[in-house]
């Protein structure tokens, strides 16, 4: 109920905002925040901006300005008592914590809102790791290879005798929980597996295994496959060994990729398939496959592409490999172990000691760029045994073999919250 009456728009204006100078001194400038938009529901009568004002904003001292349907008065409730104080557009007002507005028609009924002014409390683009406990089980694995499933991490690999299974949620990391190995998987099975959607899927000996919790196993299907790859939006890839295979039916059976360069151009070993939606494309998927050829002693990473169209008039486009470019200056190095996965708009890549991001594809690989990450002082780096993996909440893992080290982290902004902004 409005009673005749609402608010009907809410902004903020120039705020003052504490920085950081290059000399690392604190100083204080004026941001003009009006191009922020605040958001009214009024079913719930939540009034709030998604798009989180900068870091370092004051909001105690903010200047707003407020309109109501049909002039309704408006006034503010204060922070600590009931006491109510009339509205003024030149008046600075203390939205550092959530406060109630109210709009009062002329019968003296009102309507109440809760305004939340949300500022970032961190920048945008800092990266935060958290070091979990370190790990003696995980330590002594000689391979490893982690997946993230139902908000579980799993981490396959092998004690040099026997494959062996670990567990820990996602929001935990410092307890790891065995889990048996059933189905009498190979110790190398640790390099065949893969998650999607809620279902684990792992190679043995050309046949396809699923299970959702990493210990009871159902039989796919038998195929000639070497390597399981991924999913794209519709469709599962592996390999055969000299093919990029595909299937459309969730891996039951399996037809093979068109290549637009010589078969013998792809990766051997240390392969990552990365998949994400193509905003440009209708209905279509960009594919990236990288990994490492043992050919003419290669110092670049292979790197093939592909755009994988759905709709029922698109051509089916082969896969491209992007041949070393000379003049490139940032291309992705060989490496001994190499893991590359989804992250941000781009690729992120990991050879145990330091990250790569590519914002192209694959094409090119900086090290220092928008999404760098640092490596933590304390991190001891292995460069031929580790596992990296993204879980459902955008954190990176990094766990290390020998020194059983596990690290969590992620850039801030891909953990701030989202808010609805369409209401009917």
């Amino acid at each position: 109920m409005y009673y005749d009456t609402a608010i009907t728009s809410f902004s903020v204006g120039t705020l003052k905002r504490h920085v950081t100078t290059a000399s690392g001194e604190d100083s204080i400038v004026k941001t003009d925040c009006s191009g922020y938009n605040f958001y009214i529901d009024q079913l719930t009568h939540e009034i709030y901006n998604t798009d989180s004002l900068p870091y370092g904003i004051d909001a105690s001292m903010a200047v707003v300005s407020i309109s109501s349907k049909n002039s309704g008065t408006i006034v503010l409730k204060n922070i600590n008592s009931d006491t109510l104080t009339y509205y003024s557009s030149t008046d600075s007002l203390d939205f550092s914590v959530p406060r109630e507005l109210r709009v009062y028609n002329a019968n003296g009924d009102y309507a109440a809102y809760t305004v939340n002014v949300n500022v970032h409390q961190e920048e945008a683009d800092s990266f935060m790791w958290s070091r979990k406990a370190d790990n003696q089980v995980l330590a002594s694995l000689e391979g490893m290879k982690a997946v993230c499933n139902a908000g579980k991490i799993y981490v396959f690999g092998t004690d040099g005798n026997a494959l062996k299974i670990y567990m820990t949620s996602m929001t935990d990391g410092n307890s790891w929980q065995e889990i048996s190995n059933s189905a009498n998987l190979p110790a190398e099975a640790y390099n065949h597996v893969m998650a999607h959607d809620g279902t684990i899927y792992i190679l043995n000996q050309g046949t396809i295994l699923t299970s959702t919790d990493a210990q009871n196993w159902t039989e796919l299907a038998k195929t000639n496959l070497t390597q399981l790859l991924g999913y794209s939006s519709s469709t599962m890839y592996g390999m055969n060994g000299n093919a990029i295979m595909s299937s459309t039916d969730n891996g039951v059976s399996w037809s093979e990729d068109l290549l637009d360069t010589d078969a013998s151009y792809l990766p051997t070993s240390n392969i990552s398939f990365m998949a994400r939606t193509d905003e440009s494309v209708d209905n279509a998927d960009r594919l990236v496959l990288v990994g490492n050829r043992i050919a003419n002693n290669e110092t670049t990473a292979v790197v093939w592409g592909k755009l994988a169209e759905y709709s029922s008039s698109a051509d089916s486009d082969p896969w491209m490999y992007y041949p070393p470019v000379k003049d490139i200056t940032y291309k992705l190095p060989t490496a001994t172990k190499l893991v590359a996965l989804n992250y941000y708009n781009g690729i992120i890549a990991f050879d145990g000691k330091q990250f790569y991001y590519s914002e192209d594809n694959g094409i090119t690989w900086p090290i220092e760029s928008d999404r760098t990450i640092y490596i933590p002082d304390t991190f001891s780096a292995n460069t031929t045994n580790f596992a990296f993996v993204k879980d459902d909440n955008n954190y990176l893992w990094m766990i290390m073999g020998a020194s059983g080290q596990v690290w969590r982290g992620r850039h801030c902004e891909l953990g701030w919250k989202t808010y609805q902004t369409s209401f009917k």
